[in-house]
């Protein structure tokens, strides 16, 4: 048994540069606080067919791209951590 529950389908954030992207989810534990986590850093690309698939295989120049990425990522979670408890305190 988790002590999680995924409480949307849809992440609460995503960030993107270039081909590069990361996504936040917001999860619930389970007394209901809210905890946060990323996807693994993914980049896009073409296959011989012309359709777009997804991998997580970075060049070495996208590797500065994640890099940034995560950090956005990084001060939003701490943003939506801090929102949620001044909105606990509040209810308190």
């Amino acid at each position: 048994m988790t002590n999680q529950t995924l409480t949307t389908n849809e992440p609460v954030a995503r960030f993107k540069d270039g081909l590069v992207e990361i996504a936040i989810w917001q999860n619930d534990t389970e007394n209901g606080r809210p905890f946060y986590s990323t996807s693994a850093i993914q980049r896009s690309y073409k296959d011989k067919s012309g359709d777009y698939q997804v991998t997580s295989s970075l060049s070495g120049t996208q590797l500065l791209q994640a890099a940034r990425l995560y950090q956005q990522a990084y001060d939003t979670i701490r943003e939506l951590e801090e929102a949620d408890y001044q909105a606990s305190k509040a209810e308190a």
